[in-house]
């Protein structure tokens, strides 16, 4: 089994080839494995739980360097290798001796946001275009879905964009999961929008991403990143166990990154 066996099947599943951001960002395409472990991100702590396990290949979901996606950018800061993170998280990967396949928008078309619609209890899309998804929910309150969000995805406390209050009535769920809720990603909002819906929950949101939506009226519930993307990586983990049984591969859950104080 190499790693190629394993992109050529992710590619089946997903219907298409790798996109042009996701691929083997280190190490050498075509390396035999032995054991792989998927992760919503490759940080150290990720890196030293798939060396210690024995295992030699990480897929991860997000960009492995800084800037974002910077291995694929044609303006690339200077010394960016030799930032503390960027470098540390190599030095880890050549000690572990770990190559990285990095696996977006195809791991997010095979299970991702359709486990965040499931985490939340939503149903089935009353709308789909791609990756366009709205879901009809019987009317409530603003305040009455952010308790049903923090029950559902287990958060204790949530980040929250009113537009008028929490008695604001709502029906019609738009997911901006993961990072498409920040400003760089407000077209999603926008195609969401189009399909008039009235409530985000959204995976990671910023102030623009915010008031983006508040100024057209729309209340957005930030869960985090990771977390409304967590679940559907671990699923995707499990799909490769079906798909490859003689393999070992493991899940590792990185955490929230910020807490409330």
């Amino acid at each position: 089994m190499t790693t190629n066996d394993i992109i050529s099947r992710i590619e089946d599943i997903s219907g298409h080839s790798l996109n042009p951001d996701e691929g083997i960002h280190h190490g050498v395409s075509g390396n035999t494995v032995n054991g792989v472990t998927v992760c919503w991100m490759a940080t150290p702590q990720a890196i030293r739980f798939a060396g210690k396990a024995g295992y030699n290949l990480l897929i991860c979901h997000e960009s492995l360097y800084y800037p974002y996606d910077v291995i694929n950018s044609r303006n690339k800061p200077d010394g960016w290798e030799n930032w503390q993170v960027n470098r540390q998280r190599k030095e880890l990967l050549e000690k572990y001796d770990l190559s990285c396949l990095r696996v977006h928008g195809s791991a997010d078309e095979i299970s991702i946001l359709d486990t965040f619609a499931e985490d939340l209890g939503l149903g089935k899309a009353s709308f789909e275009d791609g990756f366009v998804k709205v879901f009809d929910i019987p009317q409530c309150s603003l305040g009455d879905l952010i308790e049903r969000v923090k029950e559902r995805m287990g958060m204790s406390y949530l980040r929250v964009s009113t537009v008028t209050d929490l008695n604001q009535k709502v029906s019609r769920v738009g997911l901006p999961w993961g990072g498409l809720g920040l400003f760089v990603n407000v077209g999603y909002q926008q195609d969401l929008l189009e399909q008039n819906c009235d409530v985000f929950i959204a995976g990671e949101s910023d102030n623009y991403g915010f008031r983006f939506a508040k100024e057209c009226g729309i209340p957005m519930i930030e869960t985090s990143h990771e977390i409304s993307e967590n679940n559907g990586l671990r699923k995707f983990a499990a799909i490769l166990v079906d798909e490859f049984p003689e393999l070992k591969i493991n899940f590792y859950e990185n955490k929230c990154a910020w807490n409330v104080f």
